[in-house]
């Protein structure tokens, strides 16, 4: 490669913002999935490219890609960094003891809604463990260390030695705020929600149905907001602004907002951690805590409530 220097192999750190540079595409994206700074990935990656002597992205259109040398180094850094994260699971799954962090990734409205109701349970029984909280919209990789456990809903993972346990079924309906029902009046069949003012989905969850049902049942010209964060959405039909259709989790109970239909199925709620922590006293405790707090909400999930 290049001058044919040899890459140092104690730091790892720019290995790794090269990886999430390489998935992420963007320099903010990699910043992201790192929990770092754009100046700090700008700056791994410039001191690789020295150490290495080539080029290992070039700008295409609005975009990098990878060079050649990019690509060969890519295929190598995944082989390091799943001897890695095997390494450091196989450590972790001899941990029997009930302290150190837990690295937990949930979407927005789990986290606000849900989660943030059980920390005080998970500081009176487990008092030494500590939550990092990644959350996000976007699936991270268990398999790659990105987090311990995740609580994700949509379709069973596939991700390869994870374990899945179906801990709910989360429900969504159409939502307004009584103020906005007075202005604008009530709908009382689906179809007229095309005469309404509507919040919906951007194009980043236009896979969910959240964006399928939004973009089938309201009109593109009235809507008044699209955003990719659920709570975004909630906030602007706590202000009036129009319709949405919502987890009930999210919605239900909220004062001076009102379900305009019956709840339907939106999908599973799935607990997951890698079969290599199974025996991690830490990571086996916040599954066990999570599993039994989301099992007394279940009704919370369902919208029945």
């Amino acid at each position: 490669m290049g001058k044919s220097k040899t890459a140092d192999p104690e730091d790892w750190n720019q290995y790794r913002t090269f990886l999430a540079f390489a998935r992420g595409g963007t320099l903010a994206a990699a910043a992201g999935r790192l929990g770092s700074s754009i100046s700090t990935v700008h700056r791994h990656l410039a001191q690789l490219e020295e150490t290495l002597g080539s080029r290992l992205f070039e700008r295409r259109g609005r975009g990098q890609v990878l060079t050649p040398v990019g690509e060969a180094l890519l295929a190598r850094a995944e082989r390091v960094e799943a001897e890695i994260v095997a390494i450091e699971r196989e450590v972790a799954g001899r941990d029997a003891t009930l302290r150190g962090t837990v690295v937990l990734t949930t979407t927005d409205t789990v986290a606000h809604r849900l989660l943030s109701r059980y920390i005080p349970a998970f500081r009176e029984r487990l008092p030494e463990v500590h939550l990092q909280l990644h959350v996000d919209n976007r699936q991270y990789r268990l398999g790659r260390g990105e987090a311990d456990v995740a609580l994700r809903p949509g379709r069973r993972p596939t991700e390869p030695d994870v374990v899945a346990t179906e801990v709910g079924s989360a429900t969504f309906a159409w939502y307004a705020a009584t103020e906005y029902l007075e202005r604008r009046g009530r709908p009382r069949r689906k179809r007229d929600l095309m005469n309404h003012d509507a919040i919906v989905p951007d194009a980043s969850l236009a896979n969910v149905i959240y964006g399928r049902v939004a973009a089938e049942l309201t009109d593109p010209a009235r809507w008044v907001l699209r955003a990719p964060s659920l709570l975004v959405q909630a906030m602007a039909v706590e202000a009036g602004a129009g319709v949405a259709a919502l987890p009930c989790f999210l919605m239900d109970r909220r004062p001076g907002i009102e379900r305009l239909f019956q709840p339907e199925i939106e999908s599973p709620l799935w607990l997951l951690y890698h079969a290599d922590l199974r025996h991690t006293a830490r990571v086996r405790a916040v599954v066990d805590l999570l599993a039994e707090s989301l099992a007394a909400d279940r009704a919370v999930l369902e919208g029945t409530a």
